[in-house]
């Protein structure tokens, strides 16, 4: 029964646990660090009266150094603290993230990046699977909004090049992602637990027309099988996605508009006893989704953001219903002097989870100050 429990939640946790990577060489841009806050709560409520919720704190620090020209350095580490409270009952967990680090280079004028990162396994690891499970299930759910999803994995290395070029009016990209990361004990006695690698291949195209800026993104993913104790126990599922973008700017306002789509084929979950194939189910739904944004600055040292949005995400196959998600955000950014940097935000969201059996509602605060040297 233990070893069940444990595998449900790795396997829960499995989608949660892929990386994105994000490297772009900037020219004269300063050395930062930067610290970020943020308090994010959500509330389900169920049509039979139950109820649950839970509440994130969530630390990022992070920092960028040019190393010299053309090669730059960046490192990221989170910790979180959440709590979660379902009918007279409380759990919490507390825990640090990983470490990363990411080292890109350009050459050719900027028209090639080369770059590569590790992960160093700083973060908590070998949590109690009976006492701490239930929030790390809660934490996989695809509707919430969460900074941070995953605690301490294995020691780990991502690959990744890209190139631009034009053509005509079009500037065009193209980038491949390799993502390692090494076997690690997630839970107690659970054993040896080691994610599939990744294979993401993104491409970017963009245009200017006056005033107004076009974009596409289209990227598609690969992805390994996960092992425990050498046995496959779970393999995601491919996954396309593609983003498109408009951006009106003007003197003092900035208006964009935006629209994505995901689509995941099914997982595959293999037998403890015989390593077979157990099921080929959708774990996540597709989703859809679009949001509008509005930026305006003031008096130069004022930057004030206005968002909407909304995300559709369409029943899986394993338990859960279609769900929608709609949010409303604000957020400020002001230049203290030459060097710091603060900013604010608040974001409301509000919508339905599993066909309209659980009523969403959620909002995140955030503030964080950054200093360039």
């Amino acid at each position: 029964m233990r070893i069940r429990t444990i595998l449900s939640i790795i396997l829960a946790a499995a989608f949660i646990s892929s990386t994105t990577v994000h490297a772009q060489i900037i020219y004269g841009q300063p050395g930062r660090v930067g610290l970020q806050f943020y308090q994010s709560s959500w509330n389900l409520g169920g049509q039979d009266g139950s109820d649950q919720s839970i509440t994130q704190r969530t630390f990022n620090l992070s920092g960028f150094i040019p190393l010299r020209e053309n090669i730059e350095a960046r490192c990221q580490i989170l910790s979180g603290f959440n709590t979660l409270e379902y009918g007279d009952e409380e759990d919490d967990l507390s825990g640090l993230g990983d470490l990363r680090i990411q080292i890109s280079r350009s050459i050719s004028q900027d028209r090639h990046l080369l770059s590569a990162g590790i992960n160093l396994p700083l973060g908590s690891k070998e949590f109690d699977a009976e006492d701490d499970g239930r929030i790390v299930e809660f934490l996989s759910h695809d509707f919430l909004t969460l900074p941070m999803r995953r605690f301490g994995a294995g020691l780990g290395f991502n690959i990744q090049v890209g190139t631009a070029t034009e053509l005509d009016r079009f500037k065009c990209g193209i980038s491949a992602v390799y993502d390692h990361l090494g076997a690690y004990t997630p839970y107690e006695d659970a054993g040896d637990y080691n994610p599939g690698d990744a294979l993401s291949v993104n491409a970017t195209v963009g245009t200017t027309s006056g005033k107004r800026h076009y974009t596409g993104d289209f990227g598609f993913s690969l992805f390994g099988t996960d092992t425990l104790e050498e046995d496959d126990i779970y393999k995601q599922a491919p996954q396309f996605s593609t983003r498109l973008m408009a951006v009106n700017q003007g003197a003092k306002y900035c208006t964009t508009l935006g629209a994505r789509l995901v689509m995941r084929g099914r997982n595959k979950r293999y037998s403890l006893t015989n390593g077979e194939i157990d099921s080929q189910l959708k774990k996540y739904g597709n989703e859809i989704g679009g949001f509008a944004r509005l930026t305006f600055t003031a008096r130069d040292v004022w930057n004030i953001g206005a968002m909407a949005g909304i995300k559709k995400i369409m029943a899986n196959e394993e338990e859960l219903d279609a769900a929608t998600v709609l949010n409303l955000g604000l957020d400020f950014t002001r230049s203290i002097n030459d060097r710091q940097t603060f900013d604010a935000g608040m974001i409301y969201y509000t919508g339905t989870a599993d066909g309209g059996e659980l009523d969403l509602s959620g909002f995140q605060l955030s503030c964080g100050i950054s200093r360039s040297y």
